[in-house]
């Protein structure tokens, strides 16, 4: 044998194959996302709000990863060059330093295996939540009705409740989720958009949710300020238009005011509001006989119109696109 081939320096061969198992697989998720999300986030047809958040998300590799099997695979070599160097001067083999090199440079072999192991998401699925998924908004007119009863109805957990917000920033689009810590109440007339109505939807900052810890992270201390500001709020203002779109179906346009960051900045809200049947209450883990109200409404933000501004350098695009969907119960009669 070579000496060459006894070199210690030769363990870096694993973090090598390592290296290129993990390209290959980043080559094949097709994102070129810059960062690794340990579940990535994917979304599937769904019967009640039309995309869903898939359940068990694959290890999605990022080019953080790919450089972090590169920086160890030089390590190694490095160390496997200074260890045959001291063999060398000491005339001895020293089996325990190689053996660690090996470990060490077989170690990041689990990466490559664990990602295509995990698949590479549900078929069908798409890895962002497609933008304008309500239906087109009237422009005036408030016309039609729901089958539903009037009264204070609450957002309540689900599949269902979530706001999305689509961002570009650090060179990379990714999504800022909320599907936890979100409350709120509609009190409304359903048979009757004419009638005087309130709403409120109130966000936990602090629950946001990026696709990668240490970016969700970012966005609670640096962005969100959430010590600061715990609370995000969106108030529904005057019902512009409604349209009958089915007899279980309303399409609207809303005003609105979202308080972000110690500021209200004035929204448009469009959307549409549904009275799910026996099939999607069971779906939605409601009760069959609870009054339930579907909510799916669009609105945007932008960097300059918010105290995002302050960040402006950080974000690739001004415009910030948010999608709500809602599940609401209906939990007591209007306030007298």
């Amino acid at each position: 044998m070579s000496i060459a081939m006894r070199s210690a320096a030769w363990a870096a061969s694993l973090a090598a194959v390592a290296l290129a198992g993990a390209g290959a697989r980043w080559l094949a998720q097709g994102s070129r996302n810059l960062y690794t999300a340990v579940a990535k986030r994917f979304y599937e047809p769904d019967p009640d709000f039309g995309w869903r958040v898939a359940a068990g998300g694959p290890l999605w590799l990022g080019l953080d990863a790919i450089a972090a099997v590169l920086g160890l695979g030089l390590a190694v070599l490095v160390a496997g060059l200074l260890v045959s160097r001291r063999e060398k001067r000491t005339g001895r083999r020293a089996r325990a330093l190689r053996a660690a090199l090996w470990v060490v440079a077989a170690a990041p072999l689990v990466l490559p295996v664990w990602a295509f192991a995990t698949g590479t998401g549900p078929a069908g699925g798409r890895e962002a939540l497609p933008e304008g998924a309500s239906a087109p908004a009237p422009t005036s007119g408030i016309e039609g009705a729901l089958p539903l009863p009037a009264g204070r109805y609450e957002v309540v957990a689900s599949p269902g409740t979530a706001v999305t917000a689509k961002l570009e920033a650090g060179k990379e689009a990714f999504e800022a989720r909320f599907e936890r810590g979100i409350t709120g109440t509609w009190t409304a007339d359903p048979g009757d958009l004419r009638k005087p109505m309130k709403a409120e939807i109130g966000l936990d900052a602090g629950e946001v949710d990026t696709g990668v810890p240490m970016r969700s992270n970012h966005a609670r201390g640096d962005y969100l300020e959430v010590d600061k500001y715990p609370r995000i709020t969106l108030e529904l203002g005057r019902l512009v238009a409604a349209r009958q779109d089915g007899p279980t179906q309303l399409a609207f346009r809303s005003e609105g005011s979202l308080a972000l960051l110690g500021e209200t900045v004035a929204v448009e809200l469009t959307g549409t509001l549904r009275a799910p049947d026996e099939a999607g209450r069971a779906r939605l883990g409601v009760s069959a006989s609870d009054a339930v109200a579907l909510v799916e409404a669009d609105l945007t933000l932008t960097v300059g119109g918010t105290r995002l501004r302050e960040h402006a350098d950080s974000f690739d695009a001004d415009r910030i696109p948010i999608h709500v969907t809602l599940v609401l119960v209906r939990r007591g009669d209007p306030a007298p």
